[in-house]
C-alpha cells in the first residue's frame, strides 16, 4: 500500500464497506481531541479502482476529521475495487481499533453470507476473513438460509449506508412494474452519491471490456442500480419494452 494524503471530499463512504452497527460518538470525540492537539492518528485504508477511494478501515478517524474541518487526512491506498474494500472492511478491526461488539461480528459475517459469491465459502474461510469462530458463521448461515427459503424471490443487498436491504425480485423486467409515459416505478432505487471524479465527467468512459466495464458502472452506480441497470438492458435486448 502507498501512503498519501487524499481530499476527505474524494473518500466514499457509502459502498457497504462499515461492518460496525454504528459508529460510537465517544470515540469520534476521543479522536477530536487527539487531533485538535496535534497528535498523529494511525492512516485511514482505503482501495482504489481507478475512479474512486473506498474507505475499508478508519471510520471514526474519518468522521473524527470531518468533524474538526480537516480538508485532507493521511490514507493508505490498496488498488481494488468496492467489493476488495467491503471484503477487507469485514475483519479490519478484528485485532486492533475499537473493539467490535457481538452485533458488528455479526454484521460482517452476514455481509459475506448474503453475498451471492462469498456464500459459496466455507465456514472456516468467512470466520477467518472476519475474524470470529466459525461456530458463529455456522449459526447465521443455518439462520438466513431458514429466512431465504421462506422467501425465495427475494434478492438481498448491502445498501449505500452499509445497511442490508432485501428486494423482492419477482417483477422485474416486467412491463408492469413502470408506470406509464416515462415514469418512475415506486421501487426504484436512489443513486449513490458519486465521486468527485466522477462530478467533473460529463459522462462515464467504458472500457470496451466487459469486465472492466461492468466493474466501471458498479463503482459508478452502487450495486443495487448495476442490477437494476442490467436487468433493463437484458429486458430491451429481449425486446421487451
Amino acid at each position: 500500500m502507498k501512503i498519501k494524503k487524499l481530499n476527505i471530499e474524494d473518500i466514499r463512504i457509502d459502498g457497504g464497506t462499515q461492518p460496525r452497527v454504528e459508529i460510537d460518538g465517544d470515540v469520534v470525540a476521543e479522536y477530536v481531541e487527539l487531533l485538535e492537539n496535534k497528535v498523529q492518528l494511525p492512516s485511514i485504508t482505503v482501495f482504489y479502482d481507478g475512479v474512486c477511494y473506498w474507505l475499508a478501515d478508519g471510520f471514526h478517524r474519518y468522521w473524527a476529521n470531518m468533524k474538526i474541518g480537516n480538508g485532507q487526512i493521511e490514507a493508505e491506498v490498496a488498488q481494488g475495487t468496492q467489493r476488495d474494500a467491503v471484503l477487507y472492511s469485514v475483519g479490519a478491526n478484528a485485532s486492533h481499533g475499537l473493539r467490535r461488539t457481538n452485533q458488528d461480528k455479526a454484521k460482517a459475517v452476514e455481509i459475506l453470507l448474503k453475498d451471492d459469491q462469498w456464500l459459496q465459502w466455507s465456514n472456516y474461510e468467512i470466520a477467518r476473513r472476519c475474524g470470529v469462530s466459525h461456530v458463529m458463521v455456522s449459526k447465521h448461515r443455518n439462520s438466513l438460509l431458514t429466512v431465504n427459503s421462506e422467501r425465495p424471490n427475494a434478492r438481498t443487498f448491502v445498501n449505500k449506508n452499509g445497511k442490508t436491504t432485501t428486494m423482492d425480485t419477482t417483477n422485474i423486467g416486467k412491463s408492469n412494474n413502470r408506470k406509464k409515459y416515462g415514469g418512475i416505478s415506486d421501487d426504484a432505487f436512489e443513486p449513490v452519491r458519486q465521486c468527485s471524479q466522477l462530478k467533473k465527467r460529463a459522462a462515464v468512459e467504458l472500457p470496451y471490456e466487459a469486465n472492466y466495464a461492468a466493474n466501471a458502472i458498479i463503482s459508478a452506480m452502487g450495486e443495487e442500480l448495476a442490477f437494476e441497470i442490467a436487468e433493463a438492458i437484458v429486458s430491451k435486448l429481449k425486446g421487451n419494452n
